[in-house]
């Protein structure tokens, strides 16, 4: 069985695979939508979606990742400060901001343990399948470097950022 699928019991006893790497695209979508209005998921779903999907989602992953995303936002903003400083996080395009969000909150706080290596790859692929080269280069650059100093960085992890006042949802 691939790494990203996880099986789970239907009502009828026969297992239904949810996709991991489907559902971070779906999560990176209700992020981006989260970007720019007030969001509500099962709007979400039925307008863009016909809440029909030929993949089944993993909503326990989707609803700890976004909970995780939205709580510890400005923990991530400290880091792509401390490793973007040529960037201003306020005219950066979400493109690059979302999938390290991502990869962050599954490095530092996701329950379930995804190797690290792992997160990357799917953080990389995402910038590079929803926006340019340039994006896939920016992310590959701040996951790495999050990566060698994970140690320093999980010390800081519970700190407030009282001074981080950024935000890239609108909810």
């Amino acid at each position: 069985m691939k790494k990203e699928e996880a099986i789970v019991k239907a009502s009828s006893d026969e297992p239904i695979t949810k996709h991991r790497k489907k559902s971070r695209k779906l999560l990176f979508q209700e992020l981006y939508a989260m970007s720019y209005n007030k969001f509500d998921a099962q709007l979400f779903k039925e307008s863009f979606f016909d809440n029909v999907f030929t993949f089944n989602q993993d909503e326990e992953y989707i609803n700890e990742m976004k909970k995780i995303i939205t709580f510890y936002e400005k923990f991530f903003i400290y880091i792509i400060k401390e490793y973007t400083p040529k960037f201003k996080i306020e005219t950066m395009s979400k493109s690059y901001i979302l999938p390290i969000y991502m990869w962050l909150a599954e490095m530092f706080y996701l329950t379930e343990e995804i190797p690290a290596k792992v997160s990357i790859n799917e953080a990389v692929e995402m910038a590079k399948v929803y926006w340019d080269d340039s994006s896939k280069k920016i992310v590959n650059w701040v996951l790495n470097k999050v990566f060698q100093n994970y140690d320093e960085l999980n010390k800081k992890r519970e700190e407030e950022f009282k001074e981080i006042t950024e935000t890239c949802f609108k909810n």
